[in-house]
């Protein structure tokens, strides 16, 4: 063996050495305080982020932290607000952070995160709000620091999301929130009286007239920001709207149809469980209650129908299912669509030839802060597999109502 095959190998062993060391070091107690708590925090995270995590190194991690001085929950504190606070610079409301970890880590992280937002930083430097929170949980204190821990890793994996609404520096028109209050009043009460009929036809009807009311109620307020001269306008700004499993996806295409139909857009994303909704102010609080509303009478509607199986006894549930939502809201965008034309053509009687370039200034402000927001937003089709379902989906949605009640949980 020549001399440098030799170096090579004795640097070798003297690595494999060292990193057996290294993985060996946390498990004395007595150096529970040798490194700093904010190292031994991000040590820790790191080890989360591994392919393959070594529970063992992640446990003696935290045990050295539990094992620490008094001061470990505060700095455990100041390094979650300060995560909190990147979140934020990225665009992420405290709720909408809060989702995610629900999603992915369950309600106890969330309430954490969700305490920890609300917890008032001004109760002093030597305060710590993890301490408090293990023990109404019932929580020992290491396994308090793992919960802190892992919101902290998802916390800092959080990407940066388009930010919504005007850019510093527009001229926002004067409020007209009372018109807009009363318009949604009247809106609302026509579209409660839609939903409790039980005749089909009058629903129809009655929702027809609220869909046709918002539009014009639109096209009023865009002709009178025209009128008002260039950049004094809101601009388009935007809504995240969740839209969970199961069929997720499906229930992203009918928030889409409502979305369009009122104007606006509606980009999907699909890992973070919500839909960003593009649009003018008064057209996304209509877009956001009616997808609400549609969305419960057609998950009613669907398990109204009841389970469904083949001939052979398996279960088509599933795909029943996925059909009856596609087939459902592709129907309702048809409704909607043609509610909001109606609504269009009254307003082109009083309007005139001044209302078109007005409308297509607007749905090119729309897209273009869309492509702004999403430049990589791409198409995807669906398909379907179950006529049945497809049938039943267009059936209900023939029958629904296009209400707007506001006491419906999102």
């Amino acid at each position: 063996m020549g001399k440098q095959a030799r170096q090579r190998k004795a640097d070798k062993r003297r690595r494999r050495q060292q990193a057996s060391a290294s993985r060996s070091e946390p498990r004395s107690g007595a150096r529970s305080g040798a490194l700093p708590v904010r190292e031994l925090v991000y040590a820790a995270v790191g080890l989360l982020r591994e392919p393959v995590v070594d529970a063992r190194r992640y446990r003696d991690l935290l045990a050295m932290l539990a094992e620490g001085p008094p001061r470990v929950t505060v700095e455990v504190d100041a390094v979650i607000g300060e995560a909190i606070q990147e979140a934020r610079r990225r665009n992420w409301t405290g709720s909408e952070a809060a989702r995610q970890i629900e999603r992915r880590m369950g309600a106890r992280h969330a309430g954490y995160v969700t305490d920890r937002i609300g917890w008032a930083g001004g109760q002093g430097a030597h305060s710590s709000h993890l301490g408090p929170w293990a023990a109404r949980e019932g929580l020992a204190l290491i396994d308090a620091l793992a919960c802190a821990i892992e919101v902290l890793g998802l916390l800092l994996s959080l990407p940066t999301l388009p930010r919504l609404g005007a850019g510093p520096g527009t001229v926002r028109r004067p409020p007209r929130s009372a018109e807009n209050t009363r318009m949604l009043e009247k809106v609302r009460a026509l579209l409660a009286k839609a939903e409790s009929t039980t005749f089909p036809e009058e629903a129809e009807a009655l929702s027809a007239k609220a869909q046709e009311l918002m539009a014009r109620h639109a096209i009023d307020e865009a002709m009178v920001d025209a009128g008002a001269g260039a950049g004094v306008d809101d601009g388009p700004t935007g809504v995240r709207v969740p839209v969970d499993d199961p069929y997720a996806g499906a229930k992203s295409i009918l928030l889409s149809e409502v979305a369009s139909a009122n104007r606006c857009r509606a980009v999907w994303s699909k890992g973070y469980g919500f839909s960003t909704v593009v649009g003018f102010e008064s057209d996304l609080e209509f877009v956001d209650v009616l997808y609400t509303s549609l969305l419960v009478q057609a998950t009613s509607a669907m398990v109204a129908a009841g389970s469904q199986f083949d001939r052979s006894g398996r279960s088509r549930t599933r795909s029943f299912r996925q059909a009856f939502l596609l087939a459902y809201a592709t129907r309702i965008g048809q409704r909607l669509r043609a509610a909001e034309a109606a609504g269009r053509a009254a307003a082109a009687e009083e309007y005139g030839a001044a209302l078109l370039p007005v409308l297509a200034d607007r749905s090119a402000a729309v897209k273009a802060a869309e492509a702004a927001a999403f430049p990589g937003a791409v198409s995807r089709s669906v398909s379907v597999s179950n006529a049945a379902g497809w049938a039943a989906g267009s059936a209900a949605a023939d029958l629904a109502s296009l209400s707007g009640r506001t006491e419906v949980p999102a």
